[in-house]
């Protein structure tokens, strides 16, 4: 099988926004070049699902990649297994997810037995980011409303596109605000964030379909900005 690709900050992305600040508003994150792990801190989990209904972990922490946490799963029943929200055929799946740093929790739950409505034991994973990598996108407003829409065809691209063009894609932007890609910086699909004033104002999701544009499909933003979505919550 394949990868799949699934409150304010603190002091760590004040000082990446203090950073962009100097480099221009559409500086890109904290990630640039070749990417380097931090030492002595596994950049892959193997969770090890045993016929014998054990479940191992090589690591109870794990750092990610630029493009997300990556999860080998080697599956030693003969049918599929439930992990955490994901499920993993017999033999070995390699997973990449967008999860950010804090913990989650992995296991092994063979369909068979998914009719007991007994989970088996979770075994807690602690994801942390020691070179910054991650970019939070939580907005520190309520969202009053939520509406959604389908697509009558799926995107060529789910971006996130290069900074400068989307800035041209978001509606009501003013001049001084910074954007930077939330998420991971190498993430399929990831987010675009606004700053406003230090803070994160907005997110969204900018996808280019046949023909057309790099355009915003999803978004939301907080009251009183003048933002694309203001007020709701749209995806």
């Amino acid at each position: 099988m394949g990868f799949a690709r699934a409150s304010r900050l603190g002091i760590l992305f004040l000082a990446l926004v203090a950073a962009g600040c100097a480099d221009g508003p559409d500086a890109p994150g904290a990630f640039e070049g070749k990417w380097t792990p931090a030492p002595d801190i596994p950049t892959r989990v193997e969770v090890t699902c045993a016929a014998d209904g054990t479940t191992t972990l090589s690591s109870d922490t794990l750092q990610p990649h630029p493009d997300g946490i990556h999860i080998r799963v080697t599956n030693e029943f003969d049918e599929p297994v439930s992990v955490e929200g994901f499920d993993a055929s017999p033999g070995v799946t390699n997973w990449v997810f967008s999860k950010g740093p804090g913990t989650m929790e992995l296991m092994c739950w063979p369909f068979s037995q998914h009719s007991s409505g007994e989970e088996p034991s979770r075994f807690p994973l602690e994801i942390v980011d020691p070179i910054g990598l991650f970019v939070d996108g939580t907005l520190p407003c309520e969202i009053e409303s939520f509406s959604s829409g389908d697509f009558v065809e799926a995107p060529v691209d789910e971006g996130p596109p290069p900074l400068d063009v989307a800035r041209k894609a978001i509606e009501g932007l003013r001049q001084d605000d910074i954007l930077r890609l939330g998420g991971y910086p190498e993430q399929e699909g990831g987010s675009v964030v606004v700053i406003r004033d230090g803070e994160i104002v907005a997110h969204y999701g900018i996808r280019k379909f046949k023909g057309e544009p790099w355009g915003v499909s999803s978004g939301s933003a907080c009251e009183g900005t003048g933002l694309q979505f203001e007020g709701e919550s749209y995806g």
